[in-house]
């Protein structure tokens, strides 16, 4: 029997994540319901939304006069998960923490009906596992939004084996009304696609650094000035294809041996976290923060995503000028 459709959704956390999550849903029409665990924290998460809204309408994305009815969509709450009661779709944007994920999902059964939809949008732990306390793990279900949700259009969906087709196929089409492109993770596996990708391009280029190869800094602008610069129009397969795979073929004859293969984190890494340097929040990680603006960072990012999202919103011919 096809899952009801989907009308009111709750989203369980107000920090990095939830917020966009939510006002995604809100600019689809959807009842939305923010869930913290404090007042302070959904204070700042009406001001993000807001302030994501605010630039989306300069960007033509969506109309100024639009903004106060969005945001009329989304309740705030901070009484625990009783929000989530009524939902039909409930997504757990909660710290990466296993045990307290299957915790949670465990307390939802108790508290949403009986045909919600549990989704986690956790960055690479598996469906199977997070649903493993719950007694219907056939509504439990991977939704791995990208950060951040508002701008970047992919959301991983990954089903566990005990998930329901149906299931699936309501929030995928969930997915599609939000304006986000679903993709199938065919097989419940750690990282779904996305950071499988990614990670395996993190350790390599920690395996430069380490080896003395290039820099932080001139690896970052080597990604950032070579095929980083034309993924957006370029997939990967695509440019194998259009290179020749006999040449991917000869290259990899001599070039993945010299790889790194490590199974574990990496000594760079390591060394950064057991002293402290842990990034942006710290002050220091493999940049000095001091002396460079994470603001002006994350500010150049969303220009350019918002850019972007703007070129394909005309792609589809939904903004007229």
């Amino acid at each position: 029997m096809p899952h009801q459709p989907i009308q009111r959704v709750a989203v369980i956390g107000a920090g990095q994540m939830g917020p966009g999550i939510a006002q995604t849903s809100a600019m689809a029409g959807y009842a939305t319901t923010l869930i913290a665990r404090s007042e302070a924290g959904l204070q700042k998460a009406q001001q993000k939304i807001r302030a994501n809204l605010e630039a989306m309408s300069r960007y033509d994305l969506v109309r100024a006069d639009e903004i106060d009815g969005i945001m009329a969509r989304i309740r705030f709450r901070s009484d625990g998960l009783a929000g989530a009661a009524d939902a039909d779709l409930v997504i757990e944007a909660a710290v990466e923490d296993l045990t307290l994920k299957q915790q949670l999902f465990a307390q939802l059964e108790g508290v949403c009906r009986n045909d919600a939809i549990l989704a986690s949008t956790t960055s690479g732990l598996r469906a199977a596992d997070i649903g493993a306390l719950t007694q219907h793990p056939e509504r439990v279900i991977v939704a791995h939004y990208w950060n951040p949700p508002h701008l970047l259009p992919l959301v991983e969906v990954a089903p566990s084996a005990q998930t329901s087709p149906d299931v699936t196929e309501a929030i995928t089409a969930f997915l599609r009304s939000t304006s986000h492109t679903p993709a199938l993770v065919r097989k419940d596996a750690l990282g779904f696609i996305g950071n499988r990708l990614q990670h395996a391009l993190w350790r390599e280029a920690l395996a430069i650094v380490e080896q003395g190869i290039a820099t932080p800094e001139d690896v970052d602008e080597a990604l950032k000035t070579s095929f980083g610069a034309r993924t957006p129009v370029l997939g990967i397969f695509e440019h194998m294809d259009l290179v020749g795979l006999d040449l991917v073929n000869y290259m990899h004859g001599y070039l993945l041996a010299d790889l790194d293969a490590q199974t574990g984190p990496n000594a760079e890494l390591k060394k950064r976290v057991e002293r402290g340097d842990l990034g942006m929040k710290t002050g220091r990680g493999f940049y000095d923060w001091s002396k460079k603006s994470a603001a002006d960072v994350v500010r150049a990012r969303d220009t350019e995503l918002l850019e972007r999202a703007r070129k394909r919103k005309r792609g589809k011919g939904e903004i007229g000028d």
